[in-house]
């Protein structure tokens, strides 16, 4: 039946383009952002949406690979492979960074479709949590930096 994999690919679909009850998913509000502003930082908001969206993409790629069961990869936290430096230039660098966050969302759900309940159980290779916990972990970590880049849209940053 698998119904706690069933309801894992709901949630990260829901969050990512779905009708999440929170407001915009991450691809109705990434879209709706003009790219001239994806650079922008204030002191309110030390990373920009771009950065923002690199974040998000390094720790699902994190999961991807855990899931595949990859013992060597990591990210430290704080860290150039946590919080990357990027700037987008042209207007296709961002399209190409949420083309990049489109193929992490089609993995995880490859992955997780080609799975069953029992598998959420097993521990991430080098860590003491189990895979259930990892990809709550993702959805919970979307939905967290949806709200910084929303609320980065909201004002508006400026240079």
């Amino acid at each position: 039946m698998n119904t706690e994999i069933k309801y894992l690919i709901l949630k990260l679909e829901e969050s990512y383009n779905g009708n999440p009850w929170y407001g915009d998913s991450m691809m109705e509000k990434l879209n709706s952002i003009d790219f001239k502003t994806v650079n922008n930082t204030s002191s309110a908001i030390t990373n920009s949406v771009a950065k923002l969206v690199q974040h998000i993409i390094s720790w699902r790629i994190y999961a991807i690979k855990k899931l595949l069961g990859n013992k060597e990869f990591d990210i430290q936290i704080n860290s150039a492979s946590d919080w990357t430096k990027i700037h987008m230039i042209k207007k296709m660098d961002w399209h190409k960074l949420l083309k990049n966050l489109d193929q992490t969302q089609i993995e995880l759900i490859e992955i997780l479709s080609s799975q069953t309940d029992s598998f959420l159980l097993n521990p991430i290779s080098g860590k003491t949590n189990d895979f259930k916990f990892l990809i709550e972990g993702i959805i919970q970590h979307d939905i967290y930096h949806l709200g910084q880049i929303g609320l980065a849209v909201k004002l508006k940053l400026s240079n």
